[in-house]
Protein backbone atom coordinates (compact mmCIF):
# COMPACT_ATOMS: atom_id res chain seq x y z
CA UNK A 1 0.00 0.00 0.00
CA UNK A 2 1.62 3.46 -1.26
CA UNK A 3 2.43 5.36 2.63
CA UNK A 4 1.72 9.33 2.11
CA UNK A 5 3.10 11.67 4.72
CA UNK A 6 1.00 14.23 5.54
CA UNK A 7 1.74 17.87 7.12
CA UNK A 8 -1.46 19.04 8.74
CA UNK A 9 -1.37 21.83 11.27
CA UNK A 10 -2.83 21.02 14.48
CA UNK A 11 -5.96 22.61 15.86
CA UNK A 12 -6.73 22.34 19.44
CA UNK A 13 -3.74 19.80 20.00
CA UNK A 14 -5.27 17.32 17.59
CA UNK A 15 -4.61 16.93 13.65
CA UNK A 16 -7.67 17.60 11.32
CA UNK A 17 -8.67 14.23 9.75
CA UNK A 18 -9.72 15.59 6.48
CA UNK A 19 -6.12 15.07 4.53
CA UNK A 20 -5.80 11.46 6.46
CA UNK A 21 -9.56 10.29 5.86
CA UNK A 22 -8.82 11.49 1.84
CA UNK A 23 -5.34 9.52 1.44
CA UNK A 24 -7.23 6.20 3.35
CA UNK A 25 -10.20 6.55 0.83
CA UNK A 26 -7.47 6.85 -2.16
CA UNK A 27 -6.09 3.60 -1.26
CA UNK A 28 -3.00 5.10 0.74
CA UNK A 29 -1.59 4.85 3.85
CA UNK A 30 -1.34 8.34 5.47
CA UNK A 31 1.58 8.60 8.36
CA UNK A 32 1.63 12.24 10.27
CA UNK A 33 4.68 14.40 9.63
CA UNK A 34 5.78 16.60 12.37
CA UNK A 35 7.53 19.61 10.61
CA UNK A 36 9.01 20.20 13.97
CA UNK A 37 11.48 16.73 13.55
CA UNK A 38 12.79 16.95 10.47
CA UNK A 39 12.31 15.20 6.99
CA UNK A 40 13.40 12.04 8.04
CA UNK A 41 9.73 10.88 7.60
CA UNK A 42 10.07 11.08 3.82
CA UNK A 43 11.74 7.97 4.23
CA UNK A 44 8.88 6.15 5.03
CA UNK A 45 7.09 7.47 2.27
CA UNK A 46 6.38 7.87 -1.20
CA UNK A 47 4.79 10.77 -1.73
CA UNK A 48 3.96 13.93 0.46
CA UNK A 49 0.68 15.44 1.29
CA UNK A 50 0.86 18.91 2.81
CA UNK A 51 -2.58 19.58 3.74
CA UNK A 52 -3.40 23.46 4.70
CA UNK A 53 -0.56 23.60 6.54
CA UNK A 54 3.37 25.27 6.38
CA UNK A 55 2.17 29.15 6.29
CA UNK A 56 0.96 31.59 7.99
CA UNK A 57 0.11 35.64 8.23
CA UNK A 58 4.30 35.27 9.64
CA UNK A 59 5.06 33.64 6.26
CA UNK A 60 6.79 30.18 5.95
CA UNK A 61 7.45 27.46 8.42
CA UNK A 62 11.14 26.57 8.43
CA UNK A 63 10.21 23.31 9.36
CA UNK A 64 7.79 22.95 6.48
CA UNK A 65 10.32 24.41 4.26
CA UNK A 66 12.73 21.89 5.36
CA UNK A 67 10.39 18.94 4.53
CA UNK A 68 9.44 20.15 1.26
CA UNK A 69 12.60 20.72 0.19
CA UNK A 70 13.61 17.18 0.90
CA UNK A 71 10.64 15.99 -1.08
CA UNK A 72 11.58 18.61 -4.18
CA UNK A 73 15.66 17.34 -4.37
CA UNK A 74 14.16 13.54 -4.57
CA UNK A 75 11.34 14.68 -6.54
CA UNK A 76 8.78 12.93 -4.82
CA UNK A 77 5.47 13.07 -5.65
CA UNK A 78 4.07 15.87 -3.89
CA UNK A 79 0.33 17.81 -3.16
CA UNK A 80 -0.15 20.84 -1.56
CA UNK A 81 -3.20 22.78 -0.60
CA UNK A 82 -4.74 25.98 1.18
CA UNK A 83 -1.59 26.90 3.26
CA UNK A 84 0.67 24.49 1.41
CA UNK A 85 0.35 26.66 -1.60
CA UNK A 86 2.02 29.51 -0.94
CA UNK A 87 4.65 27.17 1.06
CA UNK A 88 5.05 26.12 -2.24
CA UNK A 89 5.59 29.53 -3.76
CA UNK A 90 7.74 30.54 -1.33
CA UNK A 91 9.80 27.73 -1.15
CA UNK A 92 10.79 28.62 -5.17
CA UNK A 93 11.37 32.00 -3.92
CA UNK A 94 8.45 33.38 -4.81
CA UNK A 95 6.84 36.37 -2.54
CA UNK A 96 4.16 35.88 -0.44
CA UNK A 97 0.50 36.15 -0.54
CA UNK A 98 -0.91 39.76 0.40
CA UNK A 99 -2.93 40.06 3.68
CA UNK A 100 -6.54 41.28 2.74
CA UNK A 101 -8.07 43.49 5.51
CA UNK A 102 -10.98 42.41 7.56
CA UNK A 103 -11.20 39.14 5.87
CA UNK A 104 -12.61 39.84 2.36
CA UNK A 105 -10.39 38.68 -1.13
CA UNK A 106 -10.98 41.46 -3.51
CA UNK A 107 -12.19 39.13 -5.79
CA UNK A 108 -11.23 35.90 -4.31
CA UNK A 109 -15.00 35.22 -3.96
CA UNK A 110 -17.74 35.55 -7.11
CA UNK A 111 -19.89 37.75 -8.10
CA UNK A 112 -23.50 37.58 -6.26
CA UNK A 113 -21.42 35.59 -3.02
CA UNK A 114 -20.07 38.41 -1.11
CA UNK A 115 -21.59 37.82 2.01
CA UNK A 116 -19.62 34.88 2.29
CA UNK A 117 -15.84 36.41 3.35
CA UNK A 118 -16.61 36.90 7.05
CA UNK A 119 -14.21 35.13 8.92
CA UNK A 120 -15.62 31.72 10.33
CA UNK A 121 -18.01 31.46 6.69
CA UNK A 122 -17.01 29.60 3.44
CA UNK A 123 -17.35 31.66 0.42
CA UNK A 124 -17.79 30.44 -3.21
CA UNK A 125 -16.12 31.16 -5.98
CA UNK A 126 -15.57 30.39 -9.50
CA UNK A 127 -11.94 29.23 -11.21
CA UNK A 128 -10.32 28.30 -14.70
CA UNK A 129 -8.61 25.37 -14.83
CA UNK A 130 -5.91 26.01 -17.85
CA UNK A 131 -5.83 23.16 -20.18
CA UNK A 132 -2.30 21.36 -20.78
CA UNK A 133 -1.73 21.66 -16.78
CA UNK A 134 -1.11 18.28 -15.15
CA UNK A 135 -4.30 18.64 -12.93
CA UNK A 136 -6.43 19.28 -15.86
CA UNK A 137 -5.27 15.69 -17.71
CA UNK A 138 -5.37 14.03 -13.87
CA UNK A 139 -9.35 15.09 -13.39
CA UNK A 140 -10.09 14.52 -17.56
CA UNK A 141 -11.35 18.31 -17.70
CA UNK A 142 -10.18 21.77 -17.80
CA UNK A 143 -12.50 25.24 -18.18
CA UNK A 144 -14.74 26.81 -15.10
CA UNK A 145 -15.39 24.77 -12.06
CA UNK A 146 -17.21 26.28 -8.84
CA UNK A 147 -15.40 25.84 -5.26
CA UNK A 148 -16.49 26.69 -2.01
CA UNK A 149 -13.31 26.48 0.64
CA UNK A 150 -12.57 28.16 4.58
CA UNK A 151 -12.19 31.81 5.27
CA UNK A 152 -8.61 31.98 5.53
CA UNK A 153 -7.49 31.25 2.34
CA UNK A 154 -10.26 34.22 1.42
CA UNK A 155 -8.30 35.89 3.69
CA UNK A 156 -5.03 35.61 1.36
CA UNK A 157 -4.23 36.25 -2.27
CA UNK A 158 -1.24 35.42 -4.46
CA UNK A 159 -1.04 37.25 -7.84
CA UNK A 160 1.41 37.36 -10.46
CA UNK A 161 3.88 39.68 -9.26
CA UNK A 162 4.38 37.44 -5.96
CA UNK A 163 4.50 34.12 -8.39
CA UNK A 164 7.64 32.56 -8.78
CA UNK A 165 8.97 32.16 -12.34
CA UNK A 166 10.21 28.67 -11.72
CA UNK A 167 6.03 27.88 -11.49
CA UNK A 168 3.14 27.63 -13.73
CA UNK A 169 0.00 28.85 -13.04
CA UNK A 170 -2.69 26.51 -13.80
CA UNK A 171 -6.12 28.05 -12.29
CA UNK A 172 -6.90 31.38 -11.33
CA UNK A 173 -9.92 33.94 -11.07
CA UNK A 174 -11.03 35.02 -13.82
CA UNK A 175 -12.57 38.30 -12.25
CA UNK A 176 -9.25 39.44 -10.22
CA UNK A 177 -6.08 36.91 -11.19
CA UNK A 178 -6.34 35.31 -7.98
CA UNK A 179 -4.34 32.27 -8.46
CA UNK A 180 -5.77 29.21 -7.75
CA UNK A 181 -3.08 26.68 -8.51
CA UNK A 182 0.87 25.95 -9.47
CA UNK A 183 2.65 23.39 -10.87
CA UNK A 184 6.53 23.05 -10.50
CA UNK A 185 8.28 22.60 -14.39
CA UNK A 186 10.62 21.35 -12.74
CA UNK A 187 9.14 18.55 -11.42
CA UNK A 188 7.27 15.03 -12.73
CA UNK A 189 4.13 15.75 -9.95
CA UNK A 190 4.33 18.81 -7.85
CA UNK A 191 1.12 20.60 -7.83
CA UNK A 192 -0.05 23.23 -5.39
CA UNK A 193 -3.62 24.78 -4.69
CA UNK A 194 -5.35 27.22 -2.61
CA UNK A 195 -8.47 25.17 -2.25
CA UNK A 196 -8.81 21.90 -0.68
CA UNK A 197 -9.50 19.02 -2.23
CA UNK A 198 -9.23 16.81 0.77
CA UNK A 199 -12.55 18.21 1.82
CA UNK A 200 -14.45 16.67 -0.92
CA UNK A 201 -18.10 18.77 0.08
CA UNK A 202 -15.85 21.50 -1.50
CA UNK A 203 -15.13 20.69 -4.80
CA UNK A 204 -16.63 19.00 -7.95
CA UNK A 205 -16.26 15.08 -7.39
CA UNK A 206 -13.71 14.84 -10.27
CA UNK A 207 -11.38 16.59 -8.12
CA UNK A 208 -11.11 13.46 -5.84
CA UNK A 209 -8.78 11.98 -8.67
CA UNK A 210 -5.86 14.53 -7.31
CA UNK A 211 -5.72 12.19 -4.02
CA UNK A 212 -5.82 9.72 -6.17
CA UNK A 213 -3.46 10.43 -8.65
CA UNK A 214 -0.95 11.22 -5.58
CA UNK A 215 -1.44 7.61 -4.11
CA UNK A 216 -1.04 6.30 -7.88
CA UNK A 217 2.22 8.52 -8.57
CA UNK A 218 3.58 7.23 -4.62
CA UNK A 219 3.11 3.92 -5.50
CA UNK A 220 5.83 3.93 -8.75
CA UNK A 221 8.09 5.82 -7.01
CA UNK A 222 7.89 3.62 -4.00
CA UNK A 223 8.94 4.12 -0.55
CA UNK A 224 12.00 1.87 -0.36
CA UNK A 225 13.95 4.68 -2.30
CA UNK A 226 15.24 2.79 -5.31
CA UNK A 227 13.85 5.26 -7.43
CA UNK A 228 15.40 8.36 -4.77
CA UNK A 229 18.60 10.29 -6.58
Amino acid sequence: MPTIAVLAAQRNGHHPNPGVRAVEAAGGKPIMAEASVGPDVLDEAGGLLVSDAGFDHEGPDAGALALLEAALAVDMPTLLTGKGMYLLNATFGGGEPSSIEGGTAMGSVSAGNEKATAPGREARRQIYLSPGSKMAAIIGSAGMFRLQSGAWSCRMALREPQRSGRLMSIAYQLDDGVIEGLESKEHSWVIGLQFLPERAEEVPASFNSLLLGLVERADDFGSTGENRT
